[in-house]
């Protein structure tokens, strides 16, 4: 029997049996969409997390209490944040040290905190930032109305608050804010700017911020007088890692460290450049869409033995055909040949079809992440899962097919004809 009168005999073997044949492709469309969805998804993340990071420029430093720990980069990164919003090693002071290195350009103080702002009959849930008005040159941000906080107000610890586009949308609506009066925490503050629009930076809405100055945030919100993390400019991108050292060396010294081996491990802080928390983040997305990339693959081999049951079902069903196509010529590679092509046929259908439903899945996950979360998400579309999907459905085509069509090749023409 030639290649294409085996094709055809299957295809109507199939058509034949229209439900049975759709059912039998549903783990491998499952499988396959799954793993094209879950990688396109993960290739958005990384291209999101790079193009954060490109946004603040390639000499951006972070400075973090805490020991350096490779927590970080076996994906329990965010553990570690949340459990460094308590430790009390880093302070202003550090920071007011910092800004005095020679391979510095700017350095500003963050601590953070989660409450509602109140204006009248109008409240909204914000994330407000303590810091200085360094800040605001690092984020490459500008004044929409009114004035930024002052050094001044820092020192006096000055109720003042700036906010962010959205709050000011959200509060004021079309009135005009600055002079008026805030509450937040049971304390009043008096709002002296509003920021433009700036949208999603370092995974923060940054309109949806208020600004305080850092004494006001660490006295009056928060009741404590340690930083959550320092952020810092080099002040040549040639020479961040010489910076990244310099200032290790300083918190060391300011901390009454003795580590002559400078392992970050024995520190407690640590001093990350941008091109590190890059790479790092990298590698959580990348950990985290292999897993769900792997979840999903367990569908194609349920599809893969869901593909086998059904053929070899299909071979007691035609026991007798075999048998009657053998009788009148028909040889073993014949019979071997048909029920083989049904196998791939069948997967390579489903792989076809979930590599389109993985696509549309893909587009629509970009869409609607980019809507929810009010950033644009790259819709990647992943060429290297789709390739490597629709091998794997060849190979699963192949492998779950090999034992049905080899049991209907070597039935006994006499005993198949029999068969009732």
């Amino acid at each position: 029997m030639k290649i294409l009168e085996a094709v055809k005999t299957s295809y109507k073997s199939l058509k034949a049996n229209k439900t049975r044949s759709a059912l039998t492709m549903l783990g491998i469309v499952i499988g396959i969409s799954a793993v094209v969805t879950v990688v396109s998804i993960g290739n958005g993340a990384q291209a999101l997390i790079m193009g954060q990071f490109a946004s603040l420029g390639s000499n951006n430093i972070f400075i973090e209490p805490g020991a350096w720990s490779k927590r970080m980069e076996s994906g329990q990164g965010m553990q570690s944040m949340f459990e460094e919003m308590e430790i009390k090693t880093l302070k202003y002071e550090d920071e007011l040290a910092i800004e005095k290195d020679p391979l510095v350009a700017r350095a500003a103080p963050l601590v953070m905190g989660v409450d509602r702002a109140v204006y009248q009959g109008n409240n909204k849930k914000v994330t407000f930032l303590g810091t200085t008005p360094t800040i605001f040159q690092i984020q490459k941000a500008d004044i929409y109305i009114g004035n930024e906080f002052t050094f001044e107000d820092v020192k006096s610890m000055s109720r003042v608050a700036v906010l962010g586009y959205k709050v000011k949308e959200d509060l004021f609506g079309s009135e005009n804010p600055i002079g008026k009066t805030i509450r937040l925490k049971n304390n009043n503050f008096r709002v002296v700017g509003v920021m433009q629009e700036q949208g999603m930076q370092m995974f923060m809405n940054l309109d949806e911020v208020i600004y305080f100055p850092v004494t006001t945030a660490q006295k009056v919100l928060l009741g404590k007088d340690y930083l959550n993390q320092i952020l810092v400019q080099a002040a040549d991108e040639n020479r961040v890692d010489e910076a990244v050292e310099s200032m290790r060396s300083t918190i060391r010294e300011r901390h009454n460290i003795d580590n002559p081996e400078k392992d970050p491990a024995k520190d407690d802080f640590k001093v990350v450049s941008q091109k590190e928390t890059a790479e790092i983040m990298t590698t959580v997305t990348s950990i985290f869409t292999l897993f769900l990339s792997s979840v999903a693959a367990i569908a194609l081999l349920v599809g893969g033995i869901g593909i086998m049951n059904i053929m070899l079902v299909s071979v007691t069903e035609r026991t007798r055909e075999i048998g009657l196509r053998k009788a009148v010529g028909a040889r073993r590679s014949d019979i071997l040949k048909q029920f083989l092509i049904e196998s791939l046929m069948l997967t390579l259908f489903g792989g076809v079809i979930g590599i389109i439903m993985g696509i549309i899945f893909s587009y629509l996950a970009s869409v609607v992440l980019s809507l929810s979360l009010s950033i644009v998400w790259k819709f990647d579309l992943p060429l290297n899962a789709i390739v490597t999907s629709f091998v794997v459905a060849t190979v699963i085509g192949l492998v779950f097919g090999i034992y049905p069509a080899r049991k209907a090749a070597s039935l006994n023409p006499i005993e198949a004809l029999r068969y009732e």
